[in-house]
């Protein structure tokens, strides 16, 4: 099979046979068209929104562009060191989408980073490596609140200690984020602090004139200035930021991503533009799974970082699945394979370089990708939908399990009513899924790997998949809506629910944060259901004795039911 590969200094792109072909078809248009150019130029004429933004005076965060964070760097390292100085050794970010888990991927790829540092001197001081060498003193803990999931801030309002080192970065500028923002308010005013002791410990990250930044500015917080948010946020200020304030040194990370940039303008070895046409290109050509895996040690979470950006640009026209623990997948005619440091003469394609150039050309390649596909990925996402707490499937189909421990199901789909059990509702539910179809499940739980549902959500997602031999993806309510995409991507859903055992109240509202999570879950699967896509809500009535008994029922001979 034909195989080639695109190299500009440490990165480099490959591509096997069908996915080398079409991304040739497509790449001398993108000349013609002058792609390269225009979008190094941030050319407002490629997509409506950025002609509308520059009318309105209002820059937004290209894919690729450091200049934005270069700009605030010096601002960020003065927070920084003020919020040592105030013991604050750990940073929560309140904020959602791809940059919020660009900044987590930068801080896991500096303390890796740092690690292997200090593994390194301490093997030169004692003459051999040194397993337990400190992970690097200078990055703090961080975590990201993305949702209105109550298990990720109880750990940290639950610890007084943790909670009294913690500095809240907010980068949200939707109603979520701000729930968030104000628990945080009223959780530090019961610690006895003062309205100045609590700005210092706020940071807001937001365009001039928006909500968050009015919000900041009222109540005295620390206000970083950023264009517009976008998906192509790895290097503005709203990832940078809270990643410089967690320690990570992210100048060194610019400079790279900096020298990246004359290569995307060139007409050869041009990585950027060679994987956007492999991504695009498979599109048109009928592959419209991306299958993501082969993870480098030293950049932990990068496939979870592309599949957001690309599912937040490609808008459904490119369902990316992370192949998290070796999901198993059939191949497929409408399937591709993307590996990061992969096997060049073996998988479809592979993606190799630095975390800096991979930033930038990953984000680069989902707008050459997005242009290819006549999409406008700068615009603003559609408003989810509005919050309800009627999902519009009526009553339970049935409950499966014990009183206080069942799952109900939720459902309208016709071909599902005849079941009766778990077993049997889940063979059905992967036996429905057609040739050209996914199952997308979106957990409105909490994602921790191990204080959390993760593992299980993880492992249930591997099950699914085995028994119906199609891609399964992988979601987080609050994230992402549901069925919020711009195009239909021939998704299945599964959304699954859960009670709260320990909830968290909202300041001046007679709701709590698990209702809020229940609500917007309810709405996405309305929201889903209009769009006409396949809808199964599975309400856990306690989240582990219920994932429990969904894992024994993905194992189960469906033929024996429940037995």
């Amino acid at each position: 099979m034909t195989f080639t590969a695109v190299v500009s200094g440490e990165t480099a792109i490959t591509a096997r046979g069908p996915l080398k072909e079409a991304a040739e078809r497509v790449l001398g248009r993108l000349w013609i068209d002058q792609v390269p150019v225009r979008l190094a130029s941030e050319d407002a004429s490629l997509w409506p929104s950025t002609a509308t933004a520059g009318l309105e005076g209002r820059p937004l965060c290209w894919p690729g562009q450091p200049g934005p964070a270069r700009a605030v760097l010096d601002r960020a390292e003065e927070l920084r060191a003020r919020a040592r100085a105030d013991g604050l050794t750990e940073v929560a970010l309140l904020g959602r989408g791809a940059p919020a888990r660009a900044a987590e991927l930068i801080v896991a790829a500096h303390r890796l980073t740092e690690r292997d540092a200090a593994a390194a001197t301490a093997a030169r001081e004692d003459g051999d490596e040194d397993d337990d060498a400190p992970a690097g003193a200078g990055v703090s803990p961080f975590t990201v609140l993305d949702g209105p999931e109550p298990g990720p801030l109880l750990r940290i309002r639950d610890d007084p200690e943790r909670l009294n080192r913690t500095m809240i970065v907010v980068t949200g500028d939707d109603p979520g984020t701000d729930t968030l923002r104000q628990v945080f308010a009223e959780t530090l005013r019961d610690l006895g602090l003062s309205p100045a002791e609590i700005a210092r410990r706020f940071v807001t990250v937001a365009e001039p004139g928006a909500a968050a930044a009015k919000r900041a500015t009222e109540a005295g917080h620390s206000l970083v200035e950023a264009p517009a948010p976008t998906a192509f946020g790895a290097l503005s200020p709203y990832a940078l930021v809270p990643a410089a304030l967690a320690g990570a040194d992210v100048g060194p990370l610019l400079d790279a991503a900096t020298a990246v940039l004359p290569s995307l303008t060139r007409p050869e070895n041009n990585p950027g533009l060679v994987l956007g046409a492999i991504l695009g290109g498979a599109v048109r050509t009928g592959r419209r799974t991306a299958v993501l895996g082969g993870y480098p040690a030293a950049l932990p979470g990068i496939a979870g970082w592309v599949a957001l950006l690309l599912e937040e640009t490609v808008r459904g026209r490119l369902t990316p699945v992370v192949q998290g623990g070796g999901l198993p997948l059939s191949p497929a005619d409408d399937l591709f394979l993307v590996t990061f440091d992969g096997r060049p003469h073996q998988d479809d394609s592979t993606v190799t370089g630095p975390l800096a150039a991979q930033l930038v050309v990953w984000e680069y390649a989902a707008a050459v990708a997005a242009y290819l596909l006549e999409l406008d990925p700068l615009a603003p996402r559609d408003r989810a939908a509005p919050m309800t707490l009627d999902d519009g499937s009526g009553d339970p189909l049935f409950a499966d399990g014990d009183p206080g421990r069942a799952v109900e199901v939720h459902t309208t789909v016709p071909a599902l009513a005849a079941a009766t059990d778990l077993p049997r509702l889940l063979d059905a539910l992967t036996v429905g899924i057609g040739a050209d179809e996914h199952l997308a499940i979106v957990a409105y739980l909490d994602p921790d790997e191990t204080r959390g549902q993760g593992t299980q959500i993880r492992r249930l997602a591997a099950l699914l998949a085995a028994r119906c031999g199609r891609p399964v993806t992988v979601g987080w309510g609050g994230r992402q809506p549901a069925g919020g995409n711009d195009q239909p991507d021939g998704g299945v859903f599964l959304l699954v629910t859960g009670n709260v055992v320990r909830d968290v109240p909202v300041p001046d509202r007679h709701h709590r944060l698990g209702m809020l999570q229940l609500a917007r879950a309810l709405a996405d699967a309305r929201d889903a259901r209009a769009a006409g896509r396949p809808v199964v809500r599975l309400h856990l009535q306690n989240r582990w004795a219920g994932l429990a008994r969904l894992l024994d029922s993905a194992r189960a001979d469906p033929a024996r039911g429940g037995d």
